[in-house]
């Protein structure tokens, strides 16, 4: 009897300390919003090579592939790339018209986009820039992380130069 009371108080004990934990749920219109946040916040960080801010944005354990405008070859981007002096100087660099595609589980997305601006290479006069652009991104315990990008000159525009 004594140990169909102990196991019984071990159970009440057990079953008053377990917790629910509370399901947080974002709306898909949250999540838009903060991946369009995410995307001109990491552009940023790559102009001004921001590691710290670079890596918000990107999960060591996922490689991050991107393709640049001037239609090289696809290469893992990292912040051992802020180790060299960039070829262009930018001038303006804008995002605009980003759109975001949520797969039906609202764990992946596709972000498409523009971009506009201007850079200088040496002494050279200044080149107008001109692109479209996509992107993926997935949801990870640590945040929305970007897996993949790619870029290309748009409507007659010049992308990077080669390096």
């Amino acid at each position: 009897m004594k140990n169909l009371f102990l196991l019984m108080a071990v159970i009440l004990v057990t079953a008053c300390q377990q917790t629910v934990e509370p399901t947080v749920s974002i709306s898909d219109e949250d999540i838009v919003s903060a991946l369009k946040e995410n995307a001109v916040n990491l552009q940023e960080a790559i102009l001004t090579q921001n590691s710290e801010e670079f890596n918000k944005y990107v999960d060591k354990n996922i490689a991050f592939s991107t393709g640049d405008s001037n239609l090289s070859k696809f290469y893992t981007m990292s912040t051992e790339s802020f180790n060299t002096a960039p070829v262009a100087k930018w001038g303006e660099f804008d995002l605009y018209d980003i759109n975001v595609a949520l797969s039906p589980d609202s764990r992946t997305a596709v972000l498409t986009f523009y971009a506009k601006g201007d850079y200088t290479v040496a002494d050279e006069d200044k080149v107008d820039y001109s692109t479209r652009a996509s992107s993926v991104w997935i949801s990870t315990e640590n945040g929305w992380k970007i897996m993949h990008s790619s870029w290309a000159p748009f409507g007659g525009g010049n992308g990077i130069p080669s390096k």
